[in-house]
């Protein structure tokens, strides 16, 4: 049950995070960068997901999410409200390289959230 769980909560963030970098930026443009510090931790939260369900052969995984990123800065070229931004790209990247490291730091955790909340008899 975790395990379908955590598959459908990473495709849900695919989706959330390609509908958010396409809408009009919610940022205020007072505050400078804010908008570096949400796509670190935004693609950080990612790739730490991903990682999760795909331990083998991460970077493989890490690649695709930079690939996401770059993507998606392409795609804001297109939008009336948002623009390419290579700054967002090294953001996106960062944010994949300290996912990766908190995934290698925390293993296999939807298998152990399987273990305590599974019935005991």
């Amino acid at each position: 049950m975790i395990h379908r769980l955590w598959w459908a909560c990473a495709w849900l963030g695919v989706f959330i995070t390609l509908f958010v970098s396409l809408m009009p930026s919610p940022f205020n443009e007072g505050v400078a960068h804010t908008d570096k510090i949400v796509h670190l931790a935004g693609y950080g939260f990612l790739m730490f997901w991903w990682a999760q369900l795909i331990p083998q052969r991460r970077w493989r995984l890490a690649i695709a999410v930079v690939l996401f990123g770059i993507l998606i800065e392409w795609l804001q070229g297109f939008t009336p409200n948002r623009q390419t931004d290579a700054l967002d790209v090294l953001a996106n990247s960062s944010g994949m390289l300290l996912g990766w490291l908190a995934a290698r730091l925390s293993p296999n955790l939807p298998q152990r959230l399987g273990t305590l909340l599974a019935p005991r008899c």
